[in-house]
């Protein structure tokens, strides 16, 4: 995270109790009209995913929150965040803050939040968000036998796994302490995400209840239960103490099983859209669209995963092959050129420490070298390659043009295998997928540690591709201790130069934030850090003409 004081975004200190919670959105702001894809969960630290954070991220409040034009942290909840060895944090939260019941938005609301998060039988997507933290190993031992868990599929732990982190104290209301395993400077540039967000008593007492309707703290709150299958209206809250949105709400309307919000988009029921691959070039040639559109770099990148828990896949040879057989920016052509940018390494150029070409040659286009690497592979003869994918939006139609590129640039068949988004999360974290798959990800915070230690780090069990390297973590343990940021930086590089040796995963583009809005819309401010795929705004920037 880039360095240097940053204004605090403004938070006055007014209580407000359960009597007086209310936000009915009749303001003269209007209701902001958004698209969704499945959510897997509305409770911070369950989702995980670009669409349930594209909901929580504007219920809830974080200690920081990250400047749309710097990508920097800005205390938000926090009053200040300080160390004097990088190891143990003392993090002063504003006083007066509430979540949406009347609850105070204090020490043991974090500590609550971050407990659940961590705890192992819980099984949460971004559990190993909290692993820096003393106490995380204690809450995260190893499972039971495979044969004593009653669903195959989720692991059991012993009666005695303890539920708090020894390295979480209260110290009083509004002070909380936090001892780390090692230093780790970075840490503050972390807590914007999820994982780190406040949860009330009455959310943990029923996360049933509470995932329907979320009990948050941030400027957008339900009145009603939210749908899966439909979406559901977050209205501003009356008692949000800090800086009140326009928008007098937001109503997110659900796009499953491969449906996309064009057509809306073009009759004004969706305020902000994407193209799709087969509407991007209409889109392109409209003349009114384009006073409506936002183009700009992308941190958010796609890759084609490797399943190396899969025997055929450890021939490196065969990765690089595939990598190499990929015209990226034929693939570009296909889906609108204006969509991505070819990546040649594992950290795009718009994130602090990113752009370094790790990947090399063999993020090059090269049928004649992939052909070559793919005949010395142990690839078995006439075998398909399976190519799985989530049907979410036009990604069928941009891994078969990935698909298509391979095959003929070496003459390996494929078969594009398609699942529903939160089907293809369980079945990607939990190695069952046996052939390429489709990731992507998006930035948690600005820093290249980001996109390394969360997607490649802690081991075979802890990643989607099945990737160990002693290596590779021992030089992230490094980096996560260094002194100085830039030193740091330049040790999580090195880390990438571990994968450009060892090859996980093809990197494939960095992505262009490329979505229109209506005529309605005013303000339209993109924050990168938060930015979903199918089209996001600042909800607590965006103003409306109505």
């Amino acid at each position: 995270m880039a360095t240097g004081a940053a204004a605090a975004l403004a938070l006055s200190a007014c209580a407000g109790d359960e009597s007086d919670v209310g936000g009915d959105g009749e303001g003269d702001g209007g209701i902001f009209n958004m698209p969704i894809g499945e959510v897997r969960s509305l409770i911070p630290g369950g989702a995980g995913e670009s669409e349930g954070y594209r909901v929580i991220k504007n219920v809830y409040d974080g200690l920081v929150y990250y400047n749309a034009d710097t990508g920097e942290a800005e205390n938000l909840v926090a009053e200040e965040i300080t160390s004097e060895d990088n190891q143990t944090w003392t993090i002063t939260i504003k006083e007066g803050l509430t979540f949406h019941n009347g609850e105070p938005v204090d020490a043991e609301a974090f500590i609550r939040g971050w407990n659940r998060v961590a705890y192992a039988p819980n099984s949460l997507p971004l559990n190993y968000f909290m692993a820096t933290i003393e106490g995380y190993g204690a809450l995260n031992p190893d499972p039971l036998p495979e044969e004593e868990w009653a669903d195959p599929d989720v692991p059991e732990f012993p009666d005695d796994v303890p539920t708090e982190m020894s390295g979480l104290t209260a110290v009083d209301d509004h002070t909380l302490e936090v001892n780390l395993t090692s230093p780790f400077l970075g840490f503050p540039t972390m807590l914007g995400y999820e994982a780190f967000f406040p949860l009330a008593q009455e959310c943990l007492d029923d996360l049933e209840a509470c995932e329907a309707r979320p009990i948050g703290n941030g400027p957008f709150m339900f009145e009603e239960p939210y749908d899966v299958e439909s979406g559901g209206t977050a209205v501003t809250w009356d008692d949000y103490q800090g800086e009140m949105p326009s928008i007098g709400g937001v109503t997110w309307n659900v796009y499953l099983e491969g449906n996309d919000c064009w057509a809306d988009f073009e009759t004004g029921d969706i305020d902000i859209c994407r193209p799709t691959a087969a509407t991007y070039e209409s889109a392109q040639n409209d003349p009114e669209l384009q006073e409506r559109h936002i183009a700009m770099p992308d941190p958010s990148i796609t890759m084609l995963g490797l399943p190396l828990y899969d025997e055929k896949f450890q021939d490196i040879d065969l990765r690089h092959a595939l990598s190499m057989a990929i015209d990226r920016e034929g693939v570009l052509n296909v889906i609108g050129p204006e969509r991505g940018t070819p990546l040649d390494g594992w950290v795009p150029e718009s994130i602090l420490g990113g752009g370094q070409g790790a990947c090399g040659e063999y993020c090059e286009y090269n049928p004649d070298e992939a052909q070559r690497l793919f005949d010395a592979s142990d690839w078995p003869e006439g075998e398909k390659l399976r190519i799985w994918v989530n049907d979410s939006n036009d990604n069928v139609d941009i891994f078969r043009a990935i698909g298509d590129s391979i095959t003929e640039s070496i003459g390996l068949e494929y078969e594009l295998v398609t699942m529903e988004w939160t089907d293809y999360l369980a079945e990607r974290e939990a190695h069952g997928l046996d052939g390429p798959f489709r990731d992507g990800w998006g930035p948690d915070y600005n820093l290249n540690e980001n996109y390394l230690e969360p997607i490649y780090g802690g081991g075979f069990d802890k990643n989607d591709n099945g990737f160990e390297s002693e290596e590779y973590d021992a030089k992230i343990a490094e980096a996560t201790a260094a002194e100085t940021l830039d030193e740091a930086v330049a040790l999580y590089q090195e880390a990438e130069a571990i994968l450009a040796e060892t090859f996980p995963s093809v990197p494939l583009w960095a992505g262009k934030i490329n979505f229109y809005y209506t005529e309605r819309v005013q303000n339209a401010v993109v924050n990168p850090i938060y930015a979903a795929p199918g089209g996001d705004l600042e909800l607590r920037d965006v103003e409306l003409t109505e």
